[in-house]
């Protein structure tokens, strides 16, 4: 099972270009390529507010934002990480009982060719 992901500590300003500051977010561990997949196609987001904006850098968000618009920021990077990690989970569920069912398929097919050959060992 995957680590989930999460946001250590408050945003840092690192740069600042007329009302723009350039924020980084460190998170928790460097994400999947799957985990980044399910962050980058959140289920809501705004204009103002997308993870195409976004730059991952290993354990780290990057994105451009005035100071008045980081509270929804972080609101939204928030629901994306919890989100994600969701969505990895329920995948890794979903893969798991895939798994689990063609190791039963297989197991079945193998007793019923034990049964087969059980029944006609004497022809």
């Amino acid at each position: 099972m995957a680590e989930e992901i999460k946001r250590v500590g408050p945003p840092k300003a690192t740069d600042l270009k007329g009302d723009e500051f350039t924020w980084s977010i460190q998170l928790s561990g460097a994400p999947s390529r799957e985990w980044s997949k399910f962050f980058s196609e959140p289920a809501e987001s705004t204009v103002l507010c997308h993870p195409r904006r976004l730059g991952m850098m290993h354990q780290a968000l990057v994105f451009k934002s005035d100071e008045g618009h980081l509270p929804t920021w972080i609101q939204y990077v928030d629901k994306w990480i919890a989100g994600a990690n969701r969505s990895l989970l329920e995948q890794e569920e979903a893969e798991k009982q895939k798994k689990a069912k063609t190791l039963a398929e297989e197991e079945e097919r193998q007793r019923r060719i034990r049964e087969v050959n059980e029944k006609v060992k004497s022809l």
